[in-house]
């Protein structure tokens, strides 16, 4: 599935379960993403650094499918990542598509919030919350400044001392 971006005007959306989204893309995971999810697999079973510091779900080899992925619904549904949660919004530091306008967050800062068409589920059911998913965008961003290999190498060698 390719991406494709419009800017967030709040899009009505309505997951259809088609597991496409879960197919196609590097989920990054915040420290927070993974002790969640620690609770049902080890952290070695499911991360893996991509480039050199993000951290993100591992991707089954044959289908570029999330290992958390059965057929076409989510495993970890209930505790799934931040920007599993954020989808099909998509949130970025800097401005996507020409002419966007940034959306600010409760401690001031400015992100971009756009929507990817490409999903089935977008213009179907209800209207994105705009005040949901900013408050989900500050809490990523905040996360993601936390998240990386010596946050989750600290966090495993305090796991085994307990």
């Amino acid at each position: 599935m390719k991406e494709r971006l419009e800017e967030f005007t709040n899009q009505r959306f309505s997951c259809l379960e088609c597991g496409e989204c879960c197919c196609s893309r590097n989920v990054p995971v915040t420290m927070e993403d993974i002790k969640r999810i620690s609770r049902v697999k080890g952290p070695d079973e499911f991360i893996v650094i991509y480039g050199e510091h993000k951290l993100v779900l591992y991707r089954r080899e044959w289908n570029s499918g999330c290992i958390f992925l059965s057929d076409t619904r989510c495993t970890i549904h209930a505790m799934k990542p931040l920007v599993c949660q954020l989808y099909p919004v998509c949130i970025s530091e800097k401005p996507l598509l020409e002419g966007s306008s940034p959306v600010t967050l409760k401690d001031g800062s400015e992100m971009y919030m756009y929507v990817d068409c490409s999903c089935s589920g977008v213009g179907e059911g209800e209207p994105l919350d705009e005040e949901e998913i900013k408050e989900k965008a500050f809490l990523l961003s905040m996360s993601m400044q936390s998240t990386d290999i010596g946050a989750l190498i600290d966090w495993v060698e305090d796991e085994k001392r307990i």
